[in-house]
């Protein structure tokens, strides 16, 4: 009778952790039209997750700013109201994920994240407010005109087009630099801020960094989004360098 008992107890606790886990609500991940149309239609909290610099750069009207890198980011994220929607965004949509989940995991019900980021916001020329003290980002800017002469060259080129945001971005940096100082006589390596070069980065539709590209004469010979590692990076330089001079001969 106690085996039977037992078992009946197990079945039970499995029951209801599986209802707990089928009833878990998820994000809503949402482009930024879709975001800006239910802004619209069904009001709630609009919260920008960006640095403070960043929120004065930009962001959309009537949007509270809480920076998720600040030590206190959770204990006053989970401060807002339950019975809300509550919508989120970053620049790439990076950050407000990570805050998304973080809601979800504590029982908020209704979590939208603009899953591109302000970067699409600006693609579609939706409206931003730009703060009167607002201080823009001026490292490593490029415009179209500096961009387009940049691969028209004869010289292999190779761009990283990067956010001072973004972690990856940071994690990279080391070794961008290290190839700029090897490959300086063979390839030439430029980086690009984004948020520096909003205008630029909206006529190429980049919505998420790190961004990389190689190019010759206008060409795209290699592309990617996100982390790549030294060996693989350098294997691209390598193979684009001997395709050239097979080319050649």
């Amino acid at each position: 009778m106690k085996l039977i008992h037992s078992k009946f107890l197990v079945f039970l606790i499995l029951i209801i952790m599986l209802s707990s886990f089928m009833q878990k609500t998820d994000i809503k991940q949402v482009n930024a039209i879709g975001f800006k149309n239910i802004l619209r239609s069904k009001p709630g909290i609009l919260l920008d997750v960006r640095t403070l610099r960043e929120f004065k750069n930009g962001h959309i009207s009537e949007a509270g700013q809480l920076n998720y890198y600040a030590l206190d980011f959770r204990q006053k994220l989970l401060m807002l109201p339950k019975n809300e929607p509550i919508y989120l965004y970053c620049n790439t949509g990076y950050r407000s994920e990570r805050a998304a989940k973080i809601l979800i995991d504590n029982g908020y019900a209704e979590v939208y994240n603009m899953e591109k980021g302000i970067l699409e916001w600006n693609l579609y020329n939706l409206p931003v407010k730009i703060a009167p003290d607002a201080n823009p980002d001026t490292d490593n800017k490029l415009e179209m005109t500096e961009y387009l002469h940049l691969i028209q060259q004869d010289a292999m080129v190779f761009i990283d087009f990067y956010a001072p945001w973004c972690a990856p971005c940071r994690k990279m940096m080391p070794m961008i630099d290290s190839l700029e100082v090897e490959y300086h006589e063979k390839i030439k390596i430029v980086k690009v801020n984004v948020d520096a070069s909003k205008s630029l980065a909206k006529e190429l539709k980049i919505t998420g960094v790190p961004y990389l590209v190689l190019m010759k004469k206008g060409k795209i010979l290699f592309s990617q989004n996100g982390l790549i590692e030294r060996k693989d990076l350098i294997k691209v330089f390598e193979t684009a360098l001997k395709t050239e001079k097979t080319t050649k001969k």
